[in-house]
C-alpha cells in the first residue's frame, strides 16, 4: 500500500503547492450554487472587482469607464462569478454599440477586450466550439492583449485534452511575462497540464526545450512513488542539480519533502457491500478478487486495513440496513453498492456518515451528497475520450454506427453530445440490429450508397443503356465512431471496407476488444483505433500474473478485476482527490480524477489493431508557434 499511497501523495503534494492556478471547470449547478462558502481568493478577487466598478462609475471619460469595467469582469471570471462577469460584459457590448470609440485604435482595443472576455467565459463553461470561434476573431492590439490571446489558446488546448500543446505554449509565454505573480500563475498551469498526462504519455514525451524537459522530469520523479523518503529526497536533489535555474527549483522541493514527512496514514476498516448471488454475482466475484489481490499484495502491515464483506443480494436486508450494520461494526469506509437503484437512493441523502465508494454511477450527474464518491467503468467516459481524440486529430465530421440497444444509444448520445461541444459535427447516424451478422443495409444508409445507386439508375434512364456502376459513398465525413462488441466489430470492420470506407479512420471504445490477444479472430479489426485501460494495454503490475494464474477462465472479466484493485487503492486516496485541486491517481483503470460532483473520471490509453493485435500508440502532439512581442508590463488588458 505504501508505494501506491505515496505515489499519489507526492503528486498531490506538488499540486497543492501549485493549487488553484487556473479556472477549474464547474457544472451548471455549481456555477449558481451560492450556498457553498467562497474561498479567500474568491473573496479578494470579488472585492477587487467591486473596487474597479466603483472606479468605473467615478471615471470622467468613457474610455476609462470601459477599461475599469473590463478589468472588473476579468476579476469576476477569475473568482468564478460568471454571472456577474457576463453582466459586465453585456454592459460593455451595449456601450460599444451606443457610442463610437474616440479613434480607430481605441475601437480595436475595445473590440478585442469584448472578444477576450467572451472567450474566457466560454472556456470556463467548457464550450470549446464557441471559444475557438471567438479566439479566431481576436485581433489583439496591446501587448497585454497579445499575451492574453496566447493564454486563451493554451487554455483551449487544455480543454481539448492537448496537454503538451498547453505546456509548450505556456513555457514560451513565460519569456514574455514580466510580472512575478503572473509568472507564478503561468507555472501553475504548466504543472496542471504536465500532471494531466498519463504515465505512458509522460514516459514517451521528449523535448529539446530544457524548461519543458525539466517539468517532465520532475513529474516523473514525483510520480515514481518511491518507498524510501531518503531516496525520494536524493531524486529531487538530483533533479535540482540537473535543472538549477528552473522556475520550480526554489523553495518548492523542500516544501514537497516537508509535505510528505508530515503525511500521517490511519488504519482503515473497509466494508464491501456487493451482491454475492444472482445475476450480478459474476461481476462481483471478479471485483472481489481484485480487491483481495490488492489487499494481500499490500506490504504496509502497519496500516493494512480490515476488510469485511456483506451480501447485498440477501433479500432479508436492504442496502441501507447493511450500510448501518457495517457502521455499527466499526467500518470507516464502504465499497459498494453496485446497483444503480441503491446508488440513486444514496445520492438523495444530504450526507453519509462515512465515505462510500460506489462501483457504478447514479442517474443524476449532479451530486451534493457529502461522503458519496462514484466510481465505475463508465461507457460514457470512453465515448467522450473518443470525441476528444478525434477533434485533436482534426476529424470534425463524423458518422456514428451503433447497436439498436439501450447501451448503444448511451454511447451514441455521449459521443455525439461531447463531440458537438468540442466543435465537431455528426453528419449521419445509423443503428444496426444486435441479432444479425449482415450489416449491409444500415452501412449502405450510413454512407448514402443507396442514393449513389439511384443516381446511377437515373443516368441509365437518360442515356437509355446500361452503364458501369461504381458506388460512390458520401464525402462529407472524415471519421466513423463505432459502438460495438468484439463479435460485431469483427464483421462490421470488413463490411466498412467492402462499402468503400477503407480510407476513413474508425474510432471505438474498449468494448470492441476482449482484453485477450487473439490474432486469428481480431485480424479483421486491423486499423481500428480504440481506448482501453492501462491494465489491458500496458500492464506492468505484478497483480496481472496473480489474475492469469488464479482465474484463467475469467479473462473476459479482466477489467472488473482492475476495478477491484483501484477500488481498494482509492480508499486511501479519496481525501487527497477531494481536497487537492487537479489531483489524480495513476490507477489500473486509467488516470483517475475526481470531478466537482465527486464522480471519478478516467483517462485511458490508446491502441490500434495491427496484424490482429492491439498496439499502444501515443497521439502525436503538434508543436504550436508563438510570435508575440515581448511586453514591457503585464496587465489583464
Amino acid at each position: 500500500m505504501k508505494s501506491y499511497t505515496l505515489k499519489l501523495f507526492l503528486l498531490l503534494a506538488v499540486a497543492s503547492l501549485f493549487s488553484c492556478g487556473g479556472q477549474p471547470i464547474k457544472s451548471e449547478k455549481e456555477k449558481t450554487d451560492t450556498s457553498k462558502p467562497a474561498t479567500e481568493k474568491q473573496v479578494t478577487l470579488g472585492e477587487e472587482a467591486e473596487r474597479l466598478l466603483e472606479l468605473a462609475e467615478d471615471s470622467n471619460t468613457e474610455t476609462e469607464q470601459f477599461k475599469y469595467r473590463g478589468l472588473a469582469a476579468y476579476h469576476y471570471i477569475e473568482a468564478g462569478e460568471i454571472n456577474r462577469a457576463r453582466k459586465q460584459l453585456e454592459i460593455l457590448k451595449e456601450k460599444q454599440q451606443k457610442r463610437p470609440a474616440i479613434d480607430e485604435t481605441s475601437a480595436q482595443i475595445e473590440t478585442a477586450t469584448v472578444l477576450i472576455l467572451s472567450a474566457e467565459i466560454a472556456i470556463y463553461e467548457k464550450d470549446a466550439t464557441l471559444a475557438s470561434q471567438l479566439i479566431s476573431e481576436i485581433k489583439a492590439i496591446t501587448q497585454a492583449q497579445q499575451i492574453k490571446f496566447y493564454e486563451l489558446k493554451a487554455d483551449l488546448d487544455f480543454l481539448l485534452g492537448k496537454y503538451m500543446y498547453t505546456v509548450d505554449r505556456r513555457v514560451k509565454l513565460d519569456d514574455f511575462i514580466t510580472d512575478a505573480e503572473e509568472k507564478k500563475k503561468n507555472d501553475k498551469k504548466i504543472w496542471i497540464a504536465v500532471s494531466s498526462l498519463s504515465t505512458a504519455q509522460l514516459n514517451n514525451q521528449r523535448s529539446s526545450n530544457k524548461t519543458i524537459e525539466g517539468w517532465l522530469d520532475l513529474a516523473k520523479v514525483v510520480r515514481s512513488g518511491q518507498n524510501s523518503i531518503s531516496k525520494f529526497e536524493d531524486d529531487l536533489l538530483d533533479w535540482g542539480t540537473r535543472y538549477p535555474s528552473h522556475s520550480a527549483n526554489d523553495t518548492f522541493l523542500q516544501e514537497l519533502i516537508t509535505l510528505y514527512q508530515n503525511d500521517v496514514s490511519e488504519k482503515k476498516h473497509i466494508a464491501v457491500i456487493l451482491p454475492m448471488q444472482g445475476d450480478l454475482s459474476k461481476i462481483t466475484s471478479n471485483i472481489k478478487n481484485g480487491i483481495l489481490s490488492a489487499y494481500y499484495r499490500d506490504s504496509n502491515t502497519s496500516i493494512k486495513p480490515d476488510i469485511n464483506f456483506y451480501d447485498s443480494s440477501n433479500e432479508n436486508f436492504t442496502f441501507n440496513q447493511l450500510y448501518q450494520q457495517a457502521i455499527n461494526n466499526g467500518a470507516t469506509n464502504i465499497i459498494g453498492p453496485l446497483d444503480k437503484i441503491d446508488i440513486n437512493q444514496l445520492a438523495q441523502k444530504p450526507e453519509l456518515d462515512i465515505p462510500v465508494l460506489t462501483l457504478n454511477y447514479a442517474e443524476n450527474a449532479f451530486n451534493n451528497t457529502e461522503n458519496l464518491f462514484q466510481f465505475g467503468l463508465s461507457p460514457e467516459d470512453e465515448a467522450h475520450q473518443v470525441a476528444e481524440l478525434a477533434i485533436q486529430q482534426n476529424k470534425k465530421y463524423a458518422a456514428v454506427f451503433y447497436p439498436d440497444s439501450e447501451w448503444g444509444q448511451r454511447l451514441s448520445r455521449a459521443f455525439r453530445d461531447h463531440y458537438t461541444s468540442l466543435g465537431g459535427k455528426v453528419i449521419t447516424l445509423e443503428n444496426y440490429a444486435t441479432d444479425t451478422n449482415d450489416y449491409s443495409r444500415p452501412i449502405r444508409a450510413l454512407f448514402n450508397l443507396d442514393q449513389s445507386s439511384i443516381r446511377h439508375r437515373k443516368v441509365e434512364n437518360i442515356i437509355s443503356r446500361r452503364a458501369i456502376n461504381i458506388p460512390y459513398r458520401r464525402q462529407d465525413i472524415d471519421m466513423i465512431f463505432l459502438a460495438a462488441t468484439p463479435r460485431s466489430a469483427r464483421s462490421i470492420m470488413p463490411a466498412f471496407k467492402f462499402h468503400h470506407a477503407s480510407g476513413l479512420p474508425v474510432y471505438s471504445t474498449s468494448h470492441v476488444y476482449t482484453g485477450k490477444p487473439n490474432k486469428e479472430l481480431d485480424r479483421d479489426l486491423n486499423g481500428l483505433i480504440f481506448c482501453d485501460l492501462p491494465w489491458v494495454l500496458q500492464n506492468n503490475s505484478p497483480l496481472e500474473k496473480v489474475f492469469t494464474q488464479n482465474w484463467p477462465q475469467q479473462e473476459n472479466y479482466t477489467r472488473l478485476f482492475a476495478l477491484g484493485i483501484d477500488a481498494y487503492q482509492l480508499i486511501y486516496n479519496l481525501d487527497y482527490l477531494e481536497n487537492k485541486d487537479f489531483a489524480f491517481y495513476d490507477g489500473q483503470t486509467g488516470n483517475i480524477q475526481l470531478d466537482e460532483n465527486n464522480r471519478i473520471t478516467r483517462k485511458l490509453l490508446w491502441a490500434k489493431f495491427k496484424r490482429g493485435k492491439p498496439v499502444y500508440f501515443e497521439p502525436t502532439p503538434v508543436e504550436p508557434e508563438l510570435t508575440a512581442p515581448k511586453p514591457k508590463k503585464l496587465s489583464p488588458y
